[in-house]
């Protein structure tokens, strides 16, 4: 079944995806709006949201409704554990970081778009056409038959459907070939812990994956792991659990969710994906990810810029893809800023108390930090398969040489 012609088609309805629908919608444009699960959807993420992405939604969608927030509505830190310390250090957090659930947070930010949105429905295909444009081809997850898909024109596309992005896998086939990924497994109990739910808990022991962390939302207690490439987590999180049964009581009276994702890793190794003529990314899909996983604000902010430039290539007849390569050359400096350690500090997109942690600390104690920190580093984690630490440390001596990455958009 064949639809209307719309000015431009946005598949994915989280933060980027939301954020250019409605600059798009702002901007006089009709847009339609396509997400493959019904809404509002559950999405894995730890859900606590920047100063940065706080800053935009306020600016752009104006105040966040209060059944987004979980309890602790907010948190005041960040909790880093480490072996050879018996107390986690607590980074301290300048401002109060709300702790929301990402499904209410983007339906919000989708209603608010102002974009006519169709949901429940499943990226088949993308057609360009010969007269400019595409044809998108969608269908009902688990029906089958030619009658049950239908299809939608537009003369631009935005790509915000995550970091294994179904679109520019069909648009542009060659852009994730080679590059590394990465997997993340998560766990909702319920059952007890000595972890204080007004942190985000990040944690460096061994065996347990290279990113792994703890949170509680209500009366949920999330557990995650990440690893990279094809190591299998099954293994990380259950030594994850052994060690917060050990060190912090964990004890589980219900297992609720479990839960996986996939993405591509793409600005650890110095690429972005923009697009390709009248079709451009955004968010994850794009490779927008800054320090820890955070990557609400950036998505927000390039889904934003990537409708500005179709915005401008309708106003001035310059291409989509030359004005979003130009525009979006700050926040892809500001995301490599993330891996570099002479900026990551006053780069991060949390306002975090740093200086509260030297007068906290002895000398002794961040010496053996720094030690962890290494060890943690150097285990078989799948970081060093990817060449990442060569990486950033090149990007260091650049940026201070030229101003900028060495990523060419």
């Amino acid at each position: 079944m064949a639809g209307k012609q719309w000015d431009a088609i946005v598949i994915g309805a989280g933060p980027a995806g939301a954020s250019a629908a409605r600059t798009l919608v702002a901007g006089g444009m009709s847009c339609l709006l396509i997400e493959k699960k019904k809404l509002p959807r559950h999405k894995m993420c730890s859900g606590i949201l920047s100063d940065w992405a706080v800053d935009f939604i306020h600016r752009k969608f104006g105040p966040m409704p209060e059944e987004i927030y979980c309890h602790p509505g907010f948190l005041n830190g960040i909790a880093l554990h480490f072996p050879s310390l018996p107390d986690p250090v607590v980074v301290p957090s300048r401002h109060a970081i709300p702790n929301v659930w990402r499904s209410h947070l983007d339906f919000f930010l989708t209603k608010a778009s102002g974009a006519k949105i169709r949901d429940d429905l499943a990226l088949q295909n993308i057609e360009p056409q010969p007269q400019g444009g595409f044809k998108v081809t969608c269908r009902p997850p688990g029906k089958t038959g030619q009658n049950r898909a239908v299809s939608f024109n537009a003369k631009y596309l935005v790509a915000a459907d995550g970091g294994n992005s179904p679109s520019i896998r069909r648009v542009m086939p060659e852009a994730f070939r080679g590059l590394p990924y990465g997997t993340g497994m998560q766990v909702h109990y319920r059952g007890e812990i000595d972890l204080d739910p007004h942190h985000y808990n990040v944690f460096f022991h061994l065996d347990i994956g290279f990113y792994a962390w703890a949170n509680i939302k209500d009366d949920d207690i999330h557990v995650g792991v990440g690893a990279m490439g094809n190591r299998k987590l099954p293994p990380y999180h259950a030594n994850f659990v052994s060690l917060l049964a050990e060190r912090y009581g964990f004890e589980i009276h219900e297992t609720l969710l479990r839960e996986g994702m996939t993405g591509v890793m793409q600005a650890p190794v110095n690429r972005f994906t923009l697009g390709r003529g009248n079709f451009l990314a955004a968010g994850d899909a794009a490779g927008f990810i800054h320090n820890g996983g955070e990557g609400i604000s950036c998505a927000l902010t390039s889904g934003d810029l990537a409708a500005e430039a179709i915005l401008t290539a309708e106003r001035t007849g310059q291409p989509a893809l030359d004005v979003y390569r130009r525009i979006a050359r700050k926040e892809v400096d500001l995301c490599m800023d993330q891996t570099n350690p002479l900026r990551m500090v006053q780069a991060s997109p949390f306002r975090m108390d740093m200086k509260a942690v030297w007068k906290k600390h002895s000398l002794k104690e961040i010496r053996s930090i720094w030690q962890d920190l290494k060890a943690f580093g150097g285990q078989d984690n799948g970081l060093s398969d990817v060449g990442i630490g060569a990486v950033a440390k090149k990007n260091m001596i650049y940026r201070l040489r030229h101003g900028h990455y060495p990523i060419q958009l």
